[in-house]
């Protein structure tokens, strides 16, 4: 390959390409073992689509087949549209959960309150504060449940 290629600055295994060309696209055959290309074909498939994007023909399509779909195909626009309703869908249900946010927030807190004249002495005398407040929040929520 005697011309530079400016599509083969875009990736870490392009200046193999450069230097090898087709050999390095190619498995190799040293000292009785088969060896795996240079150049890996999920990253040839990369430095191709590089290519493509700057308008560049593509010299090894015998060896890494297949065109890229271009952008102005019509599964590439439908895949986009899904993609931006999914997205504007999953940000409604974000805010309307964030809406909601305040009032279950609020809610949980005032579950987990309890009355500190409602704790009985030994308590007072034998537990620590996280202690009382697991014990008589535990309480209050078995009560809520069992009420349900």
């Amino acid at each position: 390959l005697k011309t530079p290629l400016l599509f083969f600055f875009f990736c870490a295994m392009a200046h193999f390409l450069q230097r090898f060309g087709e050999a390095a696209l190619r498995s190799r055959q040293v000292g009785g073992q088969i060896l795996p290309p240079l150049v890996p074909f999920t990253e040839a498939l990369k430095i191709r689509e590089e290519a493509y994007k700057l308008g560049q023909v593509w010299p090894f399509e015998h060896i890494v087949p297949g065109t890229p779909k271009a952008p102005n195909a019509t599964w590439f626009w439908k895949n986009k549209q899904q993609k931006e309703e999914k997205k504007a869908k999953r940000a409604k249900e974000i805010n309307d959960a964030m809406a909601k946010m305040p009032q279950l927030v609020a809610e949980y807190r005032a579950s987990r309150q309890y009355d500190w004249n409602e704790v009985s002495i030994i308590d007072k005398l034998t537990l620590s504060k996280r202690q009382i407040k697991e014990k008589y929040v535990r309480k209050k929520l078995m009560k809520t449940t069992s009420n349900n």
